[in-house]
């Protein structure tokens, strides 16, 4: 081992994992180990890390010693031309930029109350980000995986029971990150979200598989259209239906576009039937009800950066500000144009709803803010799973969510959603969020001369 460190510069000391564990020309404020074992037992609190001259898959298992470690958060850097651990590391560089790199992530650190030993997994994914200005966490495609992209940044942040799809999922839908540039666009199985879809042609009858291609004929005669070989009969050409005989193509008959036979119903067709297979649970279903997801990178957005400066990120019903979210007062500015609409146009017609959390600081006090976080989480996207995308919610207060629901019926949902809640709660173990749901419908429920405000204050006070 070879360190070499000045007194006038902080504790903090860059790593250089080399094969010979000794320092090259230039690199101050560092200290060298041949292996990864030698550097942990040194003591040493590292700035950041610094890897020249491993080959083959050595890189790799070192990034992942290092992201499965207490200096999880530290940067890695790997010499130009050697190989960078694919997707763990912070790229390749000399090392007076590996240094300079590490020691901005340390002012960023310094700036931050928060002890990185102490953070959640989500917390932990916002940081890491938050140390690197403009990083992203790329997307990698991997046909083991359930939803075909995976994300293995996160995944090596992630500890025994986190799970990483679910965390970038909550991280996303409460806009902490955002997405940064689209990599792909993936079609998901409805019943176990699974991307891997097997698409088949088959007949728009019986959707049975076993169809051909086959030339057709026309009967002038009766009109009737069927594979050739149906026509055939003793060596000349009679319509199976009404038995005349076709003698002269273009007077008797034609051959209109070739068609499809179906071997099954023996149905004849123009163009198949496509429907979508899910290879993992064999779920069939129409291309078009699949679900569609955008794949990006994804970076920190300016509300996770000041949720995580503000030690905010675990604020439990942040979890339901989906994508159909709007400010309250945006909220009720839609309210009152519908009602106005509503005055002019009386087939317009809508649903409020009002979903209050009874019990939720009781459920804090008893089983910890992280447990509602995740039952909250659970709930947001079953919620976002029923809304359409002309629905609006909105929160008044942290236990109060609104929705807004043009041309629906609100008794189906609000029974969907004490489903959901109830699915969300987190085991027989945990105490159940327990929630009061009222609803009315315009025009049905509407009295005379009521605003927004009005509508609103009837269904909070249950009048």
């Amino acid at each position: 081992m070879n360190v070499e460190i000045t007194p006038a510069v902080a504790l903090e000391t860059m790593v250089v994992l080399r094969p010979s564990g000794q320092l090259a020309a230039g690199e101050s404020r560092a200290g060298a180990w041949s292996a990864w074992e030698a550097f942990a037992d040194s003591g040493v609190e590292p700035l950041g890390f610094y890897l020249d001259g491993w080959e083959g898959d050595a890189p790799a298992a070192l990034a992942a010693q290092l992201r499965a470690s207490v200096w999880w958060d530290r940067p890695l850097f790997v010499a130009p031309g050697d190989a960078a651990p694919p997707w763990l590391a912070d790229g390749a560089a000399p090392y007076a930029a590996a240094l300079a790199a590490s020691e901005l992530c340390l002012a960023v650190r310094r700036s931050l109350p928060l002890d990185p030993a102490a953070l959640h997994f989500d917390e932990r994914v916002l940081y890491f980000l938050c140390l690197r200005d403009g990083a992203q966490l790329q997307p990698q495609c991997d046909r083991a995986s359930l939803a075909l992209y995976r994300y293995p940044m996160v995944e090596a942040l992630a500890r025994p029971g986190d799970d990483a799809d679910a965390c970038l999922a909550g991280l996303t839908r409460r806009r902490l990150l955002e997405p940064a540039e689209l990599v792909d666009r993936t079609r998901h199985c409805r019943t176990c979200g699974s991307a891997h879809i097997h698409y088949l042609d088959v007949c728009p009858h019986c959707t049975s598989i076993h169809i051909r291609k086959s030339p057709s004929l026309h009967c002038f005669a009766c009109g009737h259209v069927a594979p050739e070989a149906d026509f055939h009969a003793d060596g000349a050409l009679s319509c199976p239906k009404c038995n005349a005989m076709l003698r002269h193509i273009g007077v008797d008959y034609d051959r209109p576009l070739t068609q499809y036979a179906c071997g099954s119903c023996h149905h004849v067709f123009v163009e198949t039937q496509v429907v979508a297979r899910c290879l993992d649970c064999r779920t069939t279903a129409e291309p078009s009800t699949l679900d569609v997801r955008e794949i990006s990178s994804l970076r920190l957005s300016p509300q996770g950066r000041a949720a995580l400066r503000a030690g905010q990120i675990q604020e439990s019903f942040a979890a339901l500000d989906s994508a159909h979210y709007v400010p309250p007062a945006d909220f009720r500015r839609m309210l009152d144009w519908a009602l106005a609409t509503h005055a002019r146009h009386g087939e317009m017609r809508f649903a409020l709803m009002l979903v209050e959390f009874q019990n939720a600081a009781e459920v804090i006090e008893r089983e910890g803010a992280s447990r509602v976080f995740l039952m909250l989480d659970e709930f947001a996207r079953r919620l976002h799973e029923l809304l359409r995308t002309s629905d609006i919610t909105t929160r008044t207060q942290e236990e109060c969510l609104w929705l807004f629901l043009p041309f629906s019926s609100p008794e189906g949902l609000a029974a969907r959603l004490q489903a959901s809640l109830q699915g969300a709660g987190g085991g027989a173990a945990a105490m159940p969020l327990r929630t009061r749901i009222r609803h009315l419908e315009v025009p049905g429920g509407l009295r005379s001369g009521e605003q927004a405000a009005d509508l609103m204050a009837r269904l909070r006070d249950g009048a």
